[in-house]
């Protein structure tokens, strides 16, 4: 079985989604997998060729304002118009968020639902993963211990759903790990860091949060 991955993530290098998918990788060693990378304007003739030939598509990309970033969308439309056999091949999509939350995928997860449906495709699952930021501790740390053990049962099912071309209820994860640290540590890590390098101060942020409320 051929599988092939889409990294549409607009990121050339370093994004979550490029660890996320390295890490996932291994667990379908068995079978040919390639991995497309499509942040660029258009892909060449023979990227387009592995994705008409595979059987297996799987989509991982950031959520993008709860929904898909720009190049992927145009990647979608130019797949939908393109004339080659599509009833036979089994679509998945690998989501990660900066949220905490896994479920704040489940958007995005319905839209590639729709589009296999519009398109000719058929639809098999998504994972949406949250707290994407902890990525390189997928890459650093085994799955199966610390804050992101959740993500390594999820991996066995939509492994095993892909292996077997099955469709299933689409699984959201959210790391073993307190929110308030991980609020704590993007703020002190990101958002602080970030208001200082566009000359706002911490009490600057917070008086926009309060205007907001």
């Amino acid at each position: 079985m051929k599988i092939t991955f889409i990294n549409a993530s607009p990121k050339a290098k370093g994004s979550n989604t490029a660890n996320f998918i390295q890490c996932f990788l291994p667990r379908l060693s068995e079978h040919k997998t390639e991995v497309i990378t499509s942040n660029k304007e258009d892909l060449t003739e023979t990227e387009y060729e592995k994705m008409t030939a595979a059987d297996v598509l799987v989509f991982a990309f950031p959520l993008y304002i709860d929904s898909l970033p720009s190049n992927l969308l145009w990647l979608l439309s130019k797949l939908e118009n393109m004339d080659f056999d599509k009833k036979n091949k089994t679509v998945y999509c690998m989501i990660n968020n900066g949220f905490f939350e896994g479920t704040q995928n489940r958007i995005a997860c319905e839209i590639i639902k729709n589009w296999c449906s519009a398109a000719g495709f058929q639809w098999g699952q998504g994972i949406g993963i949250g707290a994407g930021e902890m990525s390189p501790t997928a890459i650093e740390i085994p799955l199966d211990k610390g804050p992101l053990k959740p993500l390594d049962s999820a991996f066995t099912h939509f492994s095993d759903n892909i292996l077997h071309k099955k469709s299933a209820e689409n699984i959201f994860v959210s790391p073993r790990f307190p929110r308030i640290l991980w609020k704590k540590a993007a703020e002190y890590t990101f958002w602080l860091p970030k208001a200082k390098v566009n000359g706002l101060k911490r009490k600057d942020i917070y008086s926009m949060i309060n205007n907001l409320k």
